[in-house]
């Protein structure tokens, strides 16, 4: 279970949706996914299967879903645990469809914004080893002057192979760290709080972490849960280290009869100050839920931003370390045979 996939967002979305009319219309919850493991998304048509057995020998739709936590994206098991226990599953698969879909739209624009600094990346690797290759055998036929003009200590067939594993071997390490993140919660969780340290990356990550919390707090509020159990789900659907760390001390405080306001200060996790005001007026006012349902909205539309400026920034830099090595490359080969030259005339 720790190295599965990730489902597919597409896959989630129309199962939340067939599983949002399927309770409306009165289905139980076991004959709904003994459908959906006939007929529902491919991808988890086993999982709905074994649910359904679970579910018929009595256990709660949370524990029956808990083996499969790290297939399932932040916030789902979180909402489906309070929407179990509220009695309303229906309004549950709604909110998760539509956080889903949202998820879907900022993952595909991602992966087009990366897709040609990536591909420049990949070429500018190959190039750099292509060049290395050839002086090497230009020089072995002494047609060269040196095998080694972009002083990299790299030369020849062994250089370029070196090359390619080691630029190659980078891609695939960050690439192997996000799929074992994005496939693991726990390290998800780190990686997410790291990233709060990361110029351009730390406010998009902030941002989809308190987001996913408004959206908790809302449907908690909602539903009428005690504080203490409103504070455990929301700090675990922020999946960010930064944020669980301060979970205990947000309980505690909520366990003394303070107000969830008090919980999050409290708590030292990394909310914005206006999400603290905010919380507070609707305590205040009595509209949590409303304020909440605002705050989703205003926070899903700024991570999408924020993501989008972090995915450029990235983006220059890989071109700037593209140009930077071309230059290099350029001036390093240009000085060498313009010596050669020098030489030659004298």
């Amino acid at each position: 279970m720790f190295a599965s996939q990730q489902f597919p967002l597409a896959a989630l979305v129309t199962w939340c949706q067939t599983l949002r009319h399927s309770l409306a219309a009165g289905l139980s919850p076991v004959r709904i996914f003994k459908l959906q493991g006939k007929s529902g998304p491919r991808a988890l048509r086993e999982v709905a299967k074994e649910v359904a057995e679970k579910l018929e020998g009595g256990d709660s739709l949370e524990d029956a879903l808990e083996p499969y936590r790290n297939r399932f994206p932040p916030l789902f098991l979180e909402l489906v645990a309070v929407g179990e226990r509220t009695g309303r599953l229906e309004d549950t698969f709604a909110e998760l469809q539509d956080y889903f879909e949202s998820a879907l739209t900022v993952q595909r624009n991602f992966r087009a914004r990366m897709t040609y600094p990536l591909i420049q990346y990949c070429a500018a690797v190959f190039i750099i080893a292509a060049l290395t290759w050839v002086l090497g055998f230009l020089a072995q036929t002494g047609k060269a002057a040196t095998t080694d003009p972009l002083g990299t200590g790299l030369t020849g067939t062994t250089g370029a192979v070196m090359i390619l594993v080691i630029g190659y071997g980078l891609l695939g390490g960050v690439i192997g760290l996000v799929n074992l993140a994005k496939n693991n919660v726990a390290w998800r969780a780190r990686l997410e709080g790291m990233l709060l340290m990361v110029p351009a990356w730390g406010p998009a990550a902030r941002a989809f972490a308190v987001q996913r919390f408004a959206v908790a707090l809302r449907m908690c509020a909602e539903a009428g849960l005690r504080a203490e159990k409103t504070m455990r789900y929301c700090f675990r659907a922020t999946c960010n280290s930064a944020f669980l760390r301060g979970e205990p001390w947000a309980v505690a405080v909520v366990k003394k009869g303070n107000e969830i306001s008090e919980a999050l200060e409290a708590s030292g996790a990394p909310f914005p100050e206006e999400f603290h005001e905010m919380v507070r007026m609707g305590e205040e006012t009595g509209n949590t839920s409303e304020v909440m349902e605002r705050l989703t909205v205003r926070y899903r539309e700024e991570a999408e931003r924020k993501l989008k400026t972090a995915a450029e920034f990235t983006g220059y830099l890989i071109y700037g370390a593209v140009a930077l090595g071309i230059i290099y490359a350029i001036f390093k080969i240009a000085g060498i045979y313009l010596g050669a030259l020098n030489d030659a005339a004298r």
